[in-house]
């Protein structure tokens, strides 16, 4: 997947937010939960994970009221493995750019920017 530039990203986004991923969850294409840790997704697969954000800090949205945590389905064509990913993410905080009313990610790769970036994502919100 191709990197989109962070400018064009903060321009399409809804809701950019502070936020710590308090846990990793994955469903089936029927919404049922997985929970085996070896569990995929990837092409061909109705499995979806999802980040479960607890919101620190709302720098942007376009709605009247964000709720206090919010839960962001990842794209399903990634290759990822559900304990790989809670190893990797949970407890970790960054700067989250979403869309929409289900909290989408802004484009499929990227949209979780560190924190060091936060200087420049202001900076783009104001010209915006």
């Amino acid at each position: 997947m191709a990197p989109k530039p962070l400018e064009e990203m903060v321009r399409h986004a809804d809701h950019v937010v502070v936020a710590t991923i308090e846990s990793v969850d994955m469903v089936d294409g029927r919404g049922k939960p997985i929970v085996d840790p070896r569990a995929r997704t990837g092409p061909g697969s109705k499995n979806q994970m999802r980040f479960n954000l607890r919101v620190k800090e709302l720098l942007f949205t376009r709605s009247p009221m964000l709720p206090p945590t919010l839960r962001v389905p990842l794209w399903t064509a990634w290759h990822y493995e559900l304990g790989n990913i809670q190893e990797q993410v949970t407890g970790s905080t960054g700067i989250f750019l979403l869309k929409g009313d289900d909290y989408q990610p802004v484009y499929p790769a990227d949209f979780q920017r560190p924190l060091d970036e936060r200087k420049e994502i202001e900076r783009l919100l104001l010209s915006r």
